[in-house]
C-alpha cells in the first residue's frame, strides 16, 4: 500500500479515536442532564399548586429549562461532531477508491506486461538461457520476486477493498447515528417551547397575587430572622462556656477541637451534600425574588428542596452542640466542627442528641414534608459569623 494512503489511514484513526473520546464525554454529558431534569420533574410533580410553594416551584421550572437548553446545545455540539466524522470519512472513502483504482491500474498493465515478455515458456528458457548456475539462481530469483510482487499488489487490492467496505459501513452507522440525535434535539426542542409557555403561563397568574405572596414572604423572613437569632445566641453562649463565662466572638479550641476546625477548613469544596439528593432552590444572601418584581429574598444558608422520607446528614465529623425547636422552622440540629458550625432546619425526627460525636454523612434527621414540598436549609457559620455553604459543598453551584 502506497506511504500516503497509509499516512492518510493513520491520521484518520487518530482522528477517530479522538472524536470518540469527545463523543463519549458529550454522551455522558447528556445522560447527567436527562437524569437531572427528571429529578426536577419529579420534584415538581410532588410540591402540590399552592401559594407557598409557588417560590420553589418556579425556581426548579426555570433550573429545568436552563438544564434543557444545556442539553440542547450539547445535542448541537453531538451533531457538529458527527458530521466532521462523516466528512473525514467521505473524504478517506474517495481516497481508497482512487487507490483501488490505482493499484488495479498498475496490476493489470504488469500483468499484461509480464504475459507478452514472459510466458511459460519463456521462462523456462530465459533460465536456461543463463551462463552459468550463479547467473540461472539469480534469474531464478527475479522471477520469485516479481510474483512475490504480483501477490503483494493483489493483497494490497484486497485489503484496500475490505478497508473501503468497512468505511462505507461506519458511514452508514454515522449516519444514522445522525438522523438519531437530530431527532432527539427536534424533540427537546418541542419540550423546551412548551416549558417555556407554561412557565409564562404561570407566571401570568402569579402575577394576579402579589399581595399574598408578599404577606406570605415577609412571614417566611420574620421567621428566618427568628431562626438565625436563636441560632446565635446559641453560639454566644457556648463561646462564653469554652471562655470560662467570659464574653467572646471567637472559641477558645482546645488541640483537638483546633485540629478538627483545621481539617474542616482543608475540606473546604469536597464537603458531601446535607442530603443524598436534592436540588438547591435559594442561594445564600440577597437576591431577585423568582416572580415577584422590584422584591428581593434574603437567605441565610442554601435551600435544598429533596423526595418525600428524605434525610438530612451531617457533612463532616463534629458534636452535636444544640437542637432547638421552632415553631414554623421545626428541628434544628446545629453540630460544632471547631470553630465551625453547620446547621440543619426543618427536621421532623431527629436520631441524636445534644452531646452525641457525628460521623462524616451520618444521618441525623427526617426533612418536613409540608403540602408536598420537602425543603431544609443549610447554613455554614464561622463562630458567630454566617458565611457562604455553596463554596464548600463538592458539586454544588
Amino acid at each position: 500500500m502506497n506511504h500516503w494512503l497509509l499516512s492518510i489511514l493513520i491520521l484518520f484513526t487518530f482522528c477517530v479515536s479522538a472524536g470518540a473520546q469527545s463523543s463519549s464525554e458529550l454522551k455522558r454529558k447528556q445522560q447527567q442532564l436527562k437524569e437531572d431534569i427528571a429529578y426536577k420533574e419529579k420534584l415538581l410533580k410532588q410540591i402540590e399548586e399552592d401559594s407557598k410553594n409557588a417560590q420553589s416551584r418556579m425556581k426548579i421550572a426555570s433550573q429545568k429549562i436552563a438544564q434543557r437548553e444545556e442539553l440542547i446545545a450539547v445535542l448541537l455540539k453531538e451533531l457538529d461532531l458527527i458530521d466532521l466524522k462523516i466528512e473525514q470519512n467521505e473524504d478517506l472513502i474517495v481516497s481508497l477508491e482512487s487507490d483501488i483504482a490505482q493499484l488495479k491500474d498498475e496490476y493489470a498493465k504488469m500483468v499484461v506486461q509480464a504475459y507478452k515478455t514472459l510466458n511459460t515458456a519463456d521462462k523456462v528458457m530465459y533460465l536456461f538461457a543463463s551462463d552459468d548456475f550463479d547467473q540461472a539462481y539469480r534469474r531464478l530469483k527475479y522471477l520469485q520476486q516479481l510474483t512475490e510482487y504480483r501477490q503483494r499488489q493483489v493483497r494490497a487490492i484486497l485489503a484496500t477493498q475490505e478497508n473501503l467496505n468497512k468505511k462505507k459501513e461506519l458511514l452508514e452507522s454515522q449516519r444514522e447515528e445522525k438522523n438519531r440525535v437530530l431527532n432527539s434535539h427536534n424533540q427537546e426542542k418541542l419540550v423546551l417551547n412548551r416549558e417555556k409557555q407554561e412557565k409564562e403561563k404561570k407566571l401570568n397568574q402569579l402575577s394576579g397575587k402579589e399581595a399574598q405572596y408578599k404577606r406570605e414572604l415577609a412571614e417566611a423572613n420574620r421567621k428566618s430572622e427568628e431562626l438565625k437569632a436563636a441560632i446565635k445566641k446559641a453560639i454566644d453562649r457556648e463561646m462564653a462556656k469554652t471562655n470560662s463565662g467570659t464574653a467572646s466572638k471567637t472559641y477558645n479550641l482546645t488541640p483537638e477541637a483546633r485540629e478538627l476546625s483545621n481539617n474542616f477548613t482543608s475540606n473546604q469544596g469536597k464537603l458531601p451534600w446535607p442530603v443524598d439528593k436534592g436540588e438547591i432552590v435559594a442561594y445564600f444572601g440577597e437576591h431577585p425574588h423568582p416572580f415577584l418584581s422590584q422584591v428581593t429574598v434574603k437567605n441565610n444558608g442554601i435551600t435544598v428542596s429533596t423526595t418525600q422520607g428524605s434525610r438530612a446528614r451531617s457533612v463532616f465529623d463534629g458534636e452535636v452542640s444544640k437542637i432547638i425547636i421552632l415553631p414554623g422552622v421545626g428541628k434544628v440540629v446545629m453540630i460544632r466542627h471547631g470553630e465551625y458550625i453547620t446547621v440543619y432546619t426543618n427536621l421532623t425526627e431527629t436520631f441524636i442528641t445534644t452531646g452525641d460525636k457525628i460521623k462524616t454523612k451520618e444521618e441525623i434527621g427526617v426533612i418536613s414534608t409540608d403540602r408536598g414540598k420537602t425543603e431544609f436549609e443549610f447554613q455554614l457559620w464561622k463562630g458567630s459569623e454566617l458565611i457562604n455553604p455553596i463554596s464548600w459543598i463538592y458539586g454544588a453551584k
